[in-house]
């Protein structure tokens, strides 16, 4: 392979600054991050239900009071109707009216109940993701200043570390460096590696499987090739 050496020497720091990067990834104040985050949201999930919630319920209340308006008038016209009448057909019409609109109010009056105990769990509700959010905030931040704090501490390597990458990656041919991406994009590391000798004279790659013997020729013919199974560019120095 073309500068063999410059592509190993670039897989080593890669794979330094791999660690320092997971480092600050696995660190125990990014897993409390990622968990005061997820709090956080079901939190703020549950406070965006109640509100909807809430104003379905307003929006009843206001439905509910226009249809009691509306009530009033069309039982103080029937009322009107009947004193004006002494026509008993007309009479029995009106009062069945009256039990119409009365039925309706029942029914109401029960949804209004209902909705009544429904806003106070919903109030309730409210109340506790509002305070659960509070508190996961403060959780939140505190936990993002420390880790923030530890990030700027790895800062000066990793910036030292990414440097030497960019320049070694000049001499490295492209095509050899979007083989190295493919392979680490699939976080295997290393993505290069030297073909281990077996005791029958074939090779092994670094996930420990044999190369088929068409990957063995290859190998001996270009001095490298990638492995059928993990897909990892083995090299023959």
């Amino acid at each position: 392979m073309e500068k063999l050496d410059k592509v190993l020497e670039y897989q080593k720091i890669d794979i330094e600054l791999r660690k320092v990067l997971d480092e600050i990834e696995r660190s125990e104040d990014n897993k409390k991050l990622e968990q005061a985050k997820t709090e956080f949201n079901n939190a703020k999930a549950t406070v965006t239900e109640t509100e909807k919630v809430a104003e379905n319920i307003v929006s009843f209340y206001n439905n509910a009071i226009a249809f009691f308006e509306e009530c009033e008038k069309r039982i103080a016209d029937i009322g009107d109707k009947m004193n004006a009448t002494d026509d008993l057909t007309v009479q029995r019409e009106l009062a069945a009216q009256l039990e119409k609109i009365r039925e309706k109010l029942s029914d109401l009056e029960k949804k209004l109940a209902e909705r009544s105990d429904k806003g106070e769990k919903v109030i309730l509700a409210y109340l506790d993701g509002q305070s659960r959010g509070k508190k996961v905030r403060a959780v939140y931040d505190a936990v993002k200043e420390r880790l923030q704090k530890f990030k700027k501490e790895k800062e000066p390597r990793i910036n030292e570390l990414k440097g030497q990458l960019d320049a070694l990656r000049a001499d490295i041919a492209p095509a050899t460096m979007e083989i190295y991406k493919a392979i680490t994009a699939e976080r295997k590391y290393p993505a290069f590696v030297e073909a281990q000798d077996t005791d029958n004279k074939n090779y092994r790659c670094f996930c420990g499987l044999e190369l088929s013997q068409k990957a063995k020729s290859e190998l001996l013919d270009k001095g490298c090739v990638r492995c059928e199974t993990c897909r990892r560019l083995v090299y023959k120095k």
